[in-house]
């Protein structure tokens, strides 16, 4: 990915809770820290390059093999909206674990790959635990993305540090907004919901009344869903709208 590439994609991939992995072609290009440790590889040094079927079980719960289903789900994402199904993942010392996975279609240049989401189906309680101490850490710097994680009621579960910048609010503060109060910040906030509806990303060009004074962006929002098909969350993506137009005409 080019330096602008990474920049984003980093930003989204370190805000997220839980692992994912960012798959093109088969392959794996990218996940982030969590994504290791579950599977116990060092770093996404340990990620980048594999197939995607290094992390996935040969048999499958169904009692069908991996090859059968990965390229017809990996498919499905990218003719619509986001997939999801359990899967059995695979970790580097071949102990294996059930997992509730959500497959996301995004835009990169002029190809397209996809967003893994695994959960581990045992310990989803523990998904959030440390989301907002690790925001804290998740800026890149020089980044013109910022972050923001809203649970399925519309309020924020997580920013990162370059929003918390961008805004000048206290993380405190703005993890403490729902929808209505963001409002003050972003005058058509409430449309983010829109992605609930539409199951689907929804992108935007927004103004945020920012205390150096009004900014134009692009905001994109994107849901994720649990096993049983229910919102577990929302992601939405803010970045600078010139960049975003010469190379990102949709996510």
């Amino acid at each position: 990915m080019s330096g602008e590439n990474g920049t984003w994609y980093r930003a989204v991939l370190d805000t997220l809770p839980g692992a994912v992995l960012l798959v093109e072609d088969g392959r794996c290009i990218d996940g982030n820290a969590a994504a290791a440790e579950l599977f116990g590889v060092a770093g996404s040094e340990g990620i980048v390059g594999l197939d995607i079927s290094r992390f996935l079980a040969p048999v499958q719960p169904a009692g069908n093999e991996f090859e059968e289903m990965i390229d017809a789900r990996i498919r499905d994402a990218m003719q619509g909206g986001p997939r999801k199904f359990l899967w059995r993942c695979r970790r580097a010392d071949g102990t294996t674990f059930d997992a509730k996975i959500t497959l996301v279609a995004i835009h990169i240049d002029d190809s397209k790959a996809v967003l893994v989401l695994i959960r581990d189906a045992f310990s989803e309680n523990r998904l959030f635990a440390g989301v907002a101490e690790r925001g804290a850490e998740a800026a890149v710097p020089g980044s013109s993305v910022s972050v923001v994680i809203w649970d399925p009621e519309m309020n924020i579960r997580a920013v990162d540090s370059t929003f918390l910048c961008m805004t000048g609010c206290e993380r405190r503060i703005v993890e403490s907004m729902s929808i209505r109060d963001f409002e003050s910040l972003d005058r058509t906030a409430g449309s983010i919901a829109d992605a609930i509806r539409s199951g689907g990303t929804v992108v935007e060009e927004v103004t945020l009344d920012l205390p150096a004074g009004p900014r134009t962006l692009i905001r994109s929002s994107t849901p994720f869903f649990d096993g049983d098909g229910n919102v577990s969350e929302i992601l939405t993506v803010y970045r600078d709208i010139a960049p975003w137009s010469k190379r990102y005409p949709s996510l």
